[in-house]
């Protein structure tokens, strides 16, 4: 019985490891698991980025937007509240459209879309973009 559950519980916790991804960073080509995967490519001083699969078609555009928004105080003073967000544009039969917070570095950027399952062999996963729409929405641009 002993044997049995330690079994499983290696079992387990092996297939766990198993299912994280090694990410790196090689310039603006990314690695998953020492092959590359897609090509992140970011301008100078920026938070808006571009993936590109590794034939250098085009999949999505995060375009970073910088707004304010009013909002008032317990006190009742206005102040203005500065932000700045993601609008993601996918390259998918429905260019589907979300926002998403920034990334200040790239490879957070690239452990989010190999987490989310975005591009997997070179292409977007539709299903997954579309979740991961779904799941974002446009938080930021509504209205409160």
């Amino acid at each position: 019985m002993k044997f049995t559950l330690l079994l499983l519980f290696f079992a387990l916790i092996g297939t766990n490891h198993a299912q994280k991804a090694k990410i790196k960073i090689d310039g603006d080509v990314v690695l998953v698991n020492g092959e590359p995967s897609f090509i992140l490519e970011s301008p100078l001083l920026s938070s808006s980025y571009k993936v590109y699969n590794m034939q250098n078609e085009l999949l999505v555009v995060f375009n970073q937007i910088n707004s304010f928004r009013q909002i008032k105080t317990s006190t009742g003073a206005q102040t203005t509240q500065h932000f700045s967000y993601l609008a993601v544009t996918f390259s998918n039969e429905e260019q589907s459209r979300c926002e998403t917070s920034t990334y200040a570095v790239k490879k957070l950027m690239a452990m989010m879309i190999v987490k989310n399952g975005l591009v997997e062999n070179g292409q977007l996963n539709n299903e997954n973009v579309l979740r991961f729409c779904e799941k974002k929405g446009f938080y930021f641009s509504q209205r409160r």
